[in-house]
């Protein structure tokens, strides 16, 4: 029993992460908006102007994406079936791929998303994967 709550609260840890990505997403937003400043002064040698819209939107997109794999994972921590192993190793790897898309991510030559962004989006995916270590070890 012991076991299952440091799973369900490793991928609660998950979820928080999750949740603190939006949360610092939307204080740039209505604060700095450091995020558009770097995404305009990278995008102005090429012509293009960037859209808060679309870049605030696809890190919300990626945290509410994250925030409900996880719950899920949270939710079947306590089951003893393999599906929440299973759905542990999905949300992982859907998690670090969103992650690493912010990470990696470039358009004419450009990062739209600086390191911090993807390094943000990337803490719930090693969260996670602690979480789904702890599922796979259950016995």
């Amino acid at each position: 029993m012991r076991q299952s709550l440091s799973e369900k609260s490793t991928a609660l840890i998950a979820v928080g992460l999750s949740a603190l990505l939006a949360v610092i997403a939307i204080v740039d937003q209505a604060g700095s908006r450091s995020l558009l400043d770097h995404a305009t002064s990278a995008y102005a040698s090429h012509g293009k102007q960037a859209s808060a819209g679309a870049l605030y939107g696809l890190l919300y997109g990626v945290a509410v994406l994250d925030v409900l794999l996880w719950l899920a994972v949270a939710g079947l921590a306590r089951s003893h079936r393999l599906v929440a192993a299973v759905l542990g190793v999905i949300a992982t790897l859907i998690t670090a791929s969103l992650g690493l898309t912010l990470l990696l991510a470039s358009e004419y030559g450009v990062h739209p998303y600086t390191t911090l962004w993807g390094v943000l989006a990337l803490l719930p995916a090693a969260a996670g994967a602690v979480a789904t270590a702890l599922l796979f070890r259950r016995k």
